[in-house]
């Protein structure tokens, strides 16, 4: 879907960011952030459009929406917590998972990136999903699609 598109399927749930900051990345890569009603100026989603087109989309772990992978909770976890439900989901269900060079969770075929996100003195988890286009790279950190700078300069 294109920007417009994600901005019509969130209308309720979230609204575009006070700032309304589109971010340029790599090549024709831009991201797009959108805030909760109630806590305005902490970007809640962070959607991220290659050529036009939705590709990937962040969840804060303090106030993004909680998101979910076949029942099990991906967003604002203990990082331990989910890396254990995470592989014993992956096990039954034959899925692979692999550790990207900072130590985070990733699979190319859910389109899966796990990260950490401070929320003052607690690390909780942050969840990414990509689709096709960027999920072959999605557990190469130093390669990857991946941001970084939009949410590190906002920890608490």
């Amino acid at each position: 879907m294109t920007a417009e598109e994600a901005e019509q399927e969130l209308v309720g749930e979230l609204v575009p960011s006070q700032w309304r900051r589109v971010r340029p990345h790599y090549g024709s890569v831009v991201s797009s952030e959108f805030d909760l009603p109630r806590v305005p100026a902490l970007a809640a989603v962070t959607a991220y459009f290659d050529a036009g087109r939705l590709v990937g989309v962040a969840f804060d772990a303090r106030c993004g929406p909680q998101v979910f992978l076949d029942g099990l909770p991906l967003v604002g976890r203990v990082p331990s917590e989910l890396v254990a439900d995470l592989t014993a989901h992956a096990d039954a269900h034959d899925v692979c998972l692999q550790h990207t060079q900072l130590g985070d969770l990733a699979s190319e075929e859910l389109g899966f990136f796990g990260s950490t996100q401070r929320a003052g003195d607690v690390l909780l988890t942050r969840a990414m999903l990509v689709d096709s286009r960027w999920a072959e790279r999605i557990g190469d950190h130093s390669e990857t699609y991946l941001p970084t700078a939009e949410w590190r300069d906002r920890m608490w």
